[in-house]
C-alpha cells in the first residue's frame, strides 16, 4: 500500500456514509418524529458501535456597524436595513447516543429510525430559523462520518 492509499485510509475517505432522512411533515414543539437513518459501506468492513443525533436549532440575528446585537424583530420593524448583516446562532436542543453494534460490510447498507423528542421551548421554523438533525457514527478505525437532514417545527 502506498502512501496516499495509506493515507485515505487513515482519514476514512474509503469509509461508510451518513445518509439521512428527516421527512417532509411538520412538527409540533413537543412533539415526537421519527428520522430514518441509513449507514452505507465503503469499500472495506465498517464496525458501528452507535450513532450520535443531534437537533440544532439555527437562528438568525442581525448586526449593525458597530457590532451591536439587534434581533430579528427589532431588524423587520426598521424601515431600511441599510448597514446591518445577517449571523446565525447555533443552539443543541437534544444530544442522544443510539447504540447500534453492527458490521456493515463493504458495499452493504443498515438502515435503522430514530425517535428524535422535538423539545417543547424549540422555535417554530422560517426564515429566521431552521432545524436540523446531525447524525454522526461512532465508527472504529475511521474518522466518524456525519450526515444531516432538515425538520420543520410548527
Amino acid at each position: 500500500m502506498g502512501f496516499s492509499e495509506k493515507m485515505r485510509d487513515s482519514l476514512g475517505a474509503e469509509g461508510a456514509k451518513i445518509e439521512v432522512a428527516a421527512g417532509d411533515a411538520a412538527v409540533a414543539p413537543g412533539a415526537t418524529t421519527k428520522v430514518a437513518i441509513a449507514i452505507v459501506g465503503g469499500s472495506k468492513p465498517a464496525v458501528v458501535d452507535a450513532v450520535v443525533v443531534r437537533l440544532i436549532e439555527a437562528d438568525r440575528h442581525w448586526q449593525d456597524g458597530s457590532g451591536a446585537r439587534i434581533s430579528e424583530a427589532d431588524a423587520s420593524a426598521r424601515e431600511h436595513r441599510d448597514g446591518l448583516v445577517a449571523g446565525w446562532t447555533r443552539n443543541t436542543l437534544l444530544e442522544r447516543r443510539v447504540e447500534v453494534g453492527v458490521t456493515v460490510e463493504a458495499g452493504g447498507r443498515h438502515e435503522l429510525v430514530v425517535d428524535v423528542d422535538v423539545p417543547a421551548a424549540c422555535k417554530g421554523s422560517g426564515p429566521a430559523c431552521n432545524h436540523t438533525v446531525h447524525v454522526q457514527a461512532d465508527i472504529k478505525g475511521q474518522i466518524d462520518p456525519t450526515g444531516q437532514g432538515r425538520i420543520t417545527v410548527g
